[in-house]
């Protein structure tokens, strides 16, 4: 029997999920499956505010997550996606390689976009790699010894934690976080309060409604003002790998790739995409936003998708309802932000050493889905006029 060769590309969290989970799916079946990453070990992309601020981190090998599923393993960068030949363009250490597909996952996710802020990619740092993770790390502690500024730029949940974790871990630091929109204003009142005074007992100075247009190499300009700093961290945004765009695939002004309700490519049905790189919010019509707690479910999905067909058998569309989102604030406190269906806040709040300690669970409980993948449960939303079903989706 001729064998069915499934090519996953990235090895994040939805990406990792969709490979062995695809692989106990298709367990004694004529099937292939490949994982493509540029790196030999699997980064927890959610602690790596942690990394940074020297809490801790671990290292877990690709292939001891993928040890005894039959998933081969190529460590390299995909510099070319070719639909019309069904092959992807692979630089390997050894050199470059054409590796052929029947069916493609995409799970390359994103990254801190710092092309959107002149002088934020020549002046600042980010965290959405290992490799500049590990260079902040090293920096912070001569900074904080003197008694340094440090800048966070960007209000959102990586922003967030970022600020607090190091000001936290680093108390002579002078923190400082800047952000375009209300501070808090994804959150309830009640969290929005809770996260102010977190701010204020770390003394994290917060400037809101500011719109940044420069950075330079000592100060951060922006609408009204402008903040020195000895370290600035851009957090502000994040974009996707514009391989996706480059093959011809249809993708949105983002460059993420426009999916349907299966997660498959409306340009091209042969290639799925999950997680970040995926636009899904109008083909399921609930608004996806960029995270682990619906990249895991994604990644699931498309496995089970897949493997139906191979089957010939149908499978339910994708569907996805929200539980919370939840934002570590350090090593002593957090914020369980309860959300409706549609991540929506609620004025419920879970906070404190409670609020910490779900967050921890919750970080953990990724790398044990992934592992068992076969447990993963992703939601399914029911018709419109039935009850919303319960589903723990955090993040």
């Amino acid at each position: 029997m001729n064998s069915t060769h499934i090519v996953i590309i990235g090895g994040g969290y939805s990406g990792v999920m969709a490979a062995r989970r695809l692989a106990q799916k298709t367990h004694g079946q004529p099937v292939q499956i490949t994982l493509v990453n540029g790196s030999d070990h699997f980064v927890e992309r959610i602690r790596l505010h942690q990394v940074a601020a020297n809490q801790g981190s671990r290292t877990i090998s690709l292939r001891n997550l993928l040890d005894h599923t039959g998933i081969g393993l190529v460590q390299g960068w995909v510099t070319k996606i070719s639909p019309e030949s069904c092959s992807l363009t692979v630089q390997t250490t050894m050199g470059q390689q054409t590796i052929a597909y029947d069916y493609l996952i995409n799970a390359l996710g994103s990254f801190v976009d710092t092309a959107r802020v002149p002088g934020a990619a020549d002046y600042a740092l980010s965290v959405s790699t290992e490799e500049t993770t590990l260079e902040l790390r090293e920096r912070l502690p001569g900074i904080a010894a003197r008694g340094g500024r440090l800048v966070v730029c960007g209000g959102g949940l990586t922003g967030i934690e970022l600020a607090t974790e190091l000001a936290e871990a680093y108390p002579g630091l002078k923190v400082s976080l800047l952000t375009r929109d209300q501070f808090g204003e994804q959150l309830s009142k009640r969290g929005s309060g809770y996260l102010r005074r977190t701010f204020d007992r770390l003394h994290i100075d917060i400037i809101d409604n500011a719109t940044i247009t420069r950075i330079t190499p000592d100060h951060v300009e922006y609408q009204g003002g402008t903040a020195a700093y000895d370290l600035c961290l851009y957090a502000a945004g994040f974009a996707v790998p514009t391989l996706a765009r480059e093959a011809g695939l249809t993708v949105n002004a983002q460059g993420q790739v426009i999916v349907d309700d299966h997660l498959r490519s409306v340009s091209h049905p042969e290639i799925y995409t999950v997680g970040d790189a995926a636009d899904v919010s109008d083909a399921i019509n609930t608004p996806i936003r960029m995270a682990c707690a619906t990249a895991l479910p994604m990644g699931a999905y498309a496995a089970d998708d897949l493997a139906a067909k191979l089957q010939g058998k149908s499978h339910r569309p994708h569907e996805f309802v929200y539980g919370g989102r939840c934002i570590s604030l350090g090593r002593h406190a957090g914020l369980m932000q309860l959300v409706d269906a549609e991540d929506n806040p609620k004025e419920q709040i879970i906070t404190g050493w409670l609020g910490a300690q779900i967050k921890e669970i919750i970080c953990r409980y990724t790398v044990w889905q992934i592992r068992h993948a076969r447990w993963m449960y992703y939601p399914r939303r029911p018709a419109a006029k039935r009850k919303a079903a319960h589903v723990v989706n955090f993040g």
